[in-house]
Formats: structure tokens, sequence, C-alpha cells
């Protein structure tokens, strides 16, 4: 038992990863069996994003506990609930003014520049056949996995009553850390050897597997951020 417990204790704090690990194995699995493009991948991504965005912008709602370091009244008295839906916790006013503020980065973000990138894909002939099944499945699999988070990160034990909303949009403005990471740990480098290789031995740079090469590191970074809580991993993003 001394050795069975410690194993079954990491297993469970990996899980989160180890469940984003397979997610993103799928993603890797579509370039190869159902031959994803650049354009699919991009798709999911941006989705995801949005997903990320909406689900705990969302969550951020129905937390209870106030905003540490942020002056005003409403933040120093008891808030007041709303309940305009019986089976869901209550909202509160004050999250709704402060979500609004801080959600208008995310709104510009998400309308300017992920909704204008989709705009161009599904207008153009490129999906003229429809959606393929795949990509449905993928995102499918991101809102099961997202909504996993959410229940284990507020809903198991009620935690979210005792979470502020910023503990909520730390989650939802994961994906700039996540992006950040990506561009000067993975873009950058891989980029960097295979343009060097491609001079150097002449080859061509286009083939599914320098596609790889940039998911596999990518898919790691995605999968260890999806596993982490911000307000306790040492991953905090600040907005102001």
């Amino acid at each position: 038992m001394s050795v069975v417990d410690p194993v079954l204790e990491a297993l469970r704090d990996s899980r989160g990863f180890v469940f984003g690990l397979i997610l993103n194995t799928a993603l890797i699995l579509g370039v190869i069996v159902f031959e994803w493009s650049l354009v699919e991948i991009a798709v999911i991504y941006l989705i995801e994003v949005v997903i990320i965005n909406l689900v705990f912008l969302f969550v951020a709602l129905f937390t209870p506990q106030p905003v540490d370091d942020r002056d005003g009244d409403m933040w120093n008295t008891k808030p007041t609930p709303l309940q305009p839906i019986s089976r869901l916790p209550p909202i509160y006013w004050r999250n709704i003014k402060f979500v609004g503020h801080r959600a208008i980065f995310s709104g510009i973000f998400i309308g300017v520049f992920i909704g204008g990138f989709l705009n161009i894909v599904f207008s153009s002939s490129y999906f003229d056949s429809g959606v393929p099944l795949s990509i449905g499945v993928a995102i499918a699999g991101i809102i099961l996995f997202q909504l996993r988070r959410v229940r284990r990160y507020f809903m198991i034990d009620q935690s979210y009553r005792h979470k502020s909303p910023l503990d909520a949009m730390q989650f939802a403005f994961a994906p700039v850390a996540e992006l950040l990471l990506m561009l000067f740990y993975v873009f950058v480098p891989v980029t960097a050897v295979v343009v060097g290789t491609a001079i150097v031995m002449n080859v061509d740079v286009t083939s599914r597997l320098v596609l790889l090469l940039y998911l596999v590191p990518m898919g790691a970074i995605r999968a260890w951020i999806g596993s982490l809580d911000p307000q306790t991993d040492d991953l905090e993003i600040s907005f102001g």
C-alpha cells in the first residue's frame, strides 16, 4: 500500500494533464488520419479559445467572493444574489459589471481577429462541402474537456462559493499565456530549425511531418496549461 497510494495520488494530480494530452493527441491524429491542413487546425484552435472564454466568463458570474485589492463598497459588503434560473446557482450584479468591463478585451479579440478569421474561412470555398465530421467531433471534445475543468475547479463540493470572479476569469485568459509560450518556445525555434534545414539540405518544408514538429510541442504546452489552476499553480494573468 505504501507504493500504490503515492502512485494513485500522482495519477489523480496529473489527470488534467493526461486528459489534455489525449485531446491534443486527437488533434495530431487528425493531421495524420484525416489529413487536416493548417486551416482546419487554426479553426479548431480559435474555436477552442472562444469556447474557453464563453465558459469561464459565464462561470465568473456565479462566484460570490470579493476580488482581492478591489476598492469600492460593493466589494466590502455581502453581494446581492440574482437567480433568473432556479436550477443554476445565483449570479451577482457586481460580478456582471466586473466581468463585463474586463470582457471587452475578449470581445474585441474574438470579434475582430478570431471572428474575422472564422468568417473568412467559412465564407470561402474551403468548406463548400460542409464542415468535416471530424472537426465537429474535435469541437465536441473541446467542449466536454472545458466542462470537465469547470466541474473540477468550481463545481465539486460547490467550490465556486469560495471563488471570486477573478478566479474564473484567469481561466478565460489563460490562452494568452498559452499563445505566448507557443510563440517563443515552439514557433520561433522550430521555424528556425525547419528553415535552416530546408536551406542547407534543400528539402521541402511543406510536408505533414513538418506540421507535426510544431503540433507535438504545442500539444504538450496546451495540455500543461489546461491542467493548471491559475490561482494555485503560479500561472497568474493580470488584466486591469
